[in-house]
């Protein structure tokens, strides 16, 4: 508190003298210092320049009363928590009533009497104490949200890194390639077109192209099989380019067919084009594959934080799944296997979907963790009755029996120093019990451990020091 050791500071705001130093001979004897004010005018600018514990406001007085002070003081929002007794006569409920409506938490009733203004004084100074300690462990608990959220997109944006990293380099690379496949087909085209029957190996290549197959079941074989077709139509080496061809999707019937009836002394020039053709196009498909994961990526990311949008709003609850996995990629080993089982019939809640994303990302992330690289995560969204439920189990060891009764304590973890802060579940258990209304519960053997999260689809009615706030 405000003012001397082991006391509260306290602003007197009567316009009568003697009222005045009897409140003040009272509220000392108490151990509290003690600021006066004649009036309205006087307590607001005391109220300005001092801090003050509480208010000791009289009603009724000149220039501006007390109901005027209590109107300024809930507009600022460095007074508006200052709790304020008023003083009345007995006679006037009706002001009192008034008062209490505008924020004051008691009355004080003239004439004083030293007994009720000492008990009056002492719950008063104690309630605003608890206020005080309730707001500031809801600004810790929500500065730990914010850290670990922080921490949460910290180690994603680190591994989001290296997942742009590829797609980036490969879209690099093939970028450069293509440049030189560009400059290899101008001057082939060119070769062509100097040729009387130029612009028919050209066609009979394009044919070739748009007529392959993505879905060659056997390329081996059909490599083997355009070897002797190569040799036939005048290439010396047709072992070097049947791989190529067969890559492409190219068949050995349609050489053959497209090819054999050209000039022999053409067959090298027209598979020199077919080749840098085919390898554009093969470009271009690893490049536009490449640019569209780094967009799937920076599109989930986007949606995971839920960048310029409010905070609370309809949610689809399997969309912030999805882009939480996607998120996520880079963290799941090659043994350890995603199942979804998302019905498509889920409606969506009034929720805030950058904090549910926060839950997803802690439940999915602790069962892959527990599975030593290799096992199922298995992610369920349906229905409820009023809700939407979500489980996210694993087939790993299992939270032992005596444990389970702490898992959602603050700073408690089951992991080895400097592998987690044990924050994480009891941040999700926040988010979903206290801004969504709903349940985050854990049911736990060897082999099977399921966390399930319960959300109503309607709103929980706003929360002192929630979210929003």
């Amino acid at each position: 508190m405000a003012g001397d050791v082991g006391g509260a500071t306290v602003l007197v705001v009567e316009d009568t003298r003697i009222n005045r130093l009897a409140l003040r001979r009272g509220v000392e004897r108490e151990g509290h210092r003690v600021l006066e004010a004649v009036d309205g005018r006087e307590a607001l600018e005391v109220l300005a320049r001092e801090t003050v514990d509480m208010v000791l406001l009289d009603l009724l007085m000149p220039e501006m009363d007390g109901f005027a002070v209590l109107e300024r003081m809930s507009r600022d929002p460095e007074q508006r928590d200052i709790p304020v007794l008023v003083i009345s006569a007995v006679d006037a409920p009706e002001d009192v009533a008034r008062a209490i409506e505008m924020g004051a938490i008691d009355c004080l009733p003239k004439p004083f009497d030293p007994v009720i203004l000492r008990v009056r004084l002492r719950t008063a100074l104690e309630q605003a104490r608890l206020h005080r300690l309730e707001q500031d462990y809801l600004r810790q608990e929500l500065a730990l949200r914010e850290q670990d959220r922080l921490a949460t997109l910290g180690r994603l944006a680190a591994g989001l890194g290296h997942e742009l990293n590829n797609p980036a380099a490969a879209a690099l690379s093939t970028a450069r390639q293509l440049a030189a496949a560009n400059d290899a087909t101008m001057a082939l085209l060119a070769d062509l077109l100097r040729r009387a029957d130029g612009a028919q190996v050209v066609a009979a290549v394009e044919s070739l192209l748009d007529g392959a197959s993505d879905h060659l079941s056997a390329r081996h074989e059909t490599a083997d099989a355009l070897e002797p077709v190569l040799a036939d139509i005048g290439i010396a080496e047709p072992w070097n380019d049947a791989a190529e061809l067969a890559a492409l999707g190219i068949a050995a019937e349609a050489v053959a067919r497209r090819l054999s009836p050209l000039a022999r002394d053409v067959a090298p020039l027209a598979l020199a084009w077919l080749q840098t053709r085919g390898r554009a196009r093969r470009g271009v498909e690893r490049l536009v594959a490449s640019v569209e994961r780094m967009a799937a990526l920076t599109s989930a990311l986007r949606g995971y934080s839920y960048l310029d949008r409010a905070p609370q709003q309809d949610v689809d609850v399997r969309v912030g799944i999805e882009e939480t996995l996607t998120i996520l990629g880079h963290k799941i080993p090659d043994g350890v296997t995603v199942v979804r089982e998302l019905d498509d019939d889920l409606p969506p809640i009034t929720a805030y979907g950058g904090q549910l994303n926060q839950v997803w990302t802690n439940l999915v992330d602790n069962a892959i963790g527990v599975l030593d690289g290799s096992g199922v995560v298995t992610i369920r969204a349906r229905r409820g009755v009023g809700a939407v439920e979500v489980e996210v189990e694993d087939d790993g060891p299992g939270v032992p029996t005596d444990l389970q009764g702490r898992i959602f304590e603050p700073f408690f973890t089951t992991k080895s120093p400097g592998h987690g802060t044990g924050l994480g579940l009891s941040i999700s258990h926040q988010i979903v019990t206290e801004a969504h209304g709903g349940d985050l519960s854990v049911e736990s053997a060897p082999g099977q451990t399921v966390f399930r999260v319960v959300l109503p689809v309607l709103p929980p009615p706003p929360a002192p020091g929630g979210p929003d706030d």
